[in-house]
């Protein structure tokens, strides 16, 4: 009989902490994918933000794992083949970054987190004021 470490690295190929670096780091690339979706989102209402660029970011990072995000690549590429191949040079270069990937996500995660602060402090400003 087999320990579990065993079974493990057969099915898998290595050992459980390998998974979870694996599993950290896609876990990371889809929280940052979405992120990017959601500020491209906000961005094509703000004049501030480029949201189409925040939108194709996103779905470049989200087109590993969901099949929709591929599906709309695919058809961008057909489109616009030059800046498509822009794009994947640029997805390599995040991707083969880890730590500016890290830093990413802790970036877009205080700003989505200050973003939530402040218009929960506007929100708490009108119902006092009102």
């Amino acid at each position: 009989m087999h320990t579990p470490e065993v079974r493990w690295k057969k099915r898998y190929g290595c050992w459980s902490s390998q998974i979870e670096k694996r599993f950290i780091i896609r876990f990371a690339q889809t929280i940052v994918g979405w992120m990017f979706i959601l500020l491209g989102i906000i961005g094509v209402f703000l004049p501030v933000l480029q949201g189409v660029l925040f939108m194709v970011i996103g779905l470049m990072l989200l087109s590993s794992r969901y099949a929709f995000a591929r599906n709309l690549l695919l058809k961008a590429e057909e489109k616009y083949p030059k800046e498509y191949a822009k794009m994947v040079e640029m997805r390599g270069r995040i991707m083969a970054n880890k730590p500016l990937l890290a830093i990413g996500m802790v970036v877009l995660v205080g700003l989505l987190a200050l973003g939530i602060f402040v218009a929960f402090s506007a929100i708490l400003t009108l119902v006092d004021g009102a």
